[in-house]
């Protein structure tokens, strides 16, 4: 996979050569459903963490009238969950509007924020511009997710950074926002 950052921002079929094997044989790590950006409009993605790189498939764009307040999360992560169930890793690619492909050496850390107060959220950080950051609205074991992690980072080259704090910062979301992520 190349490491150019373009690659990282691609659309949701990955090109020809890619290194993204195809079918359900990926060999996914950590499979982190139904996170969702803080940005609007936002988007609901799968974290995916696989042999070559973290796989982000953004599946659903939501506004807060007609996407939050209609139960729109829960719905898109029903479809989400069954096509990961049918075709794995290709299938929600394929169901992607947006995907990003970060290899392993790309990513400089993994920030895990969790609070009592909101939602846990998921940053993955990379060496060039802002962190791919989401909250979990799945129900999810945050210590086993950061000792997963953690195994993952210590064998592909990534720090795991575990902060008791809600992980909300106007100015971050907003750099995000205008870098795409």
């Amino acid at each position: 996979m190349s490491s150019s950052s373009a690659d990282a921002d691609s659309d949701a079929s990955p090109p020809d050569g890619a290194d993204l094997p195809d079918g359900r044989d990926v060999a996914v790590h950590v499979h982190v459903h139904l996170a969702v950006t803080g940005a609007f409009p936002l988007r609901v993605a799968d974290l995916l963490f696989t042999d070559q790189a973290v796989v982000i498939p953004e599946y659903e764009l939501l506004t807060p009238l007609f996407g939050i307040a209609r139960s729109g999360v829960d719905a898109a992560g029903e479809r989400a969950r069954g096509r990961y169930r049918d075709a794995g890793v290709a299938g929600l690619v394929d169901l992607a509007e947006r995907v990003h492909r970060l290899p392993h050496d790309e990513v400089a850390a993994v920030r895990l924020y969790h609070s009592r107060v909101g939602r846990p959220k998921l940053a993955v950080v990379t060496d060039s511009g802002p962190p791919y950051a989401y909250r979990i609205h799945a129900p999810v074991d945050v210590d086993g997710l950061g000792s997963a992690l953690e195994s993952l980072g210590d064998r592909r080259g990534f720090d795991v950074e575990r902060r008791a704090k809600i992980g909300y910062s106007p100015v971050a979301s907003l750099r995000r926002f205008v870098a795409g992520r």
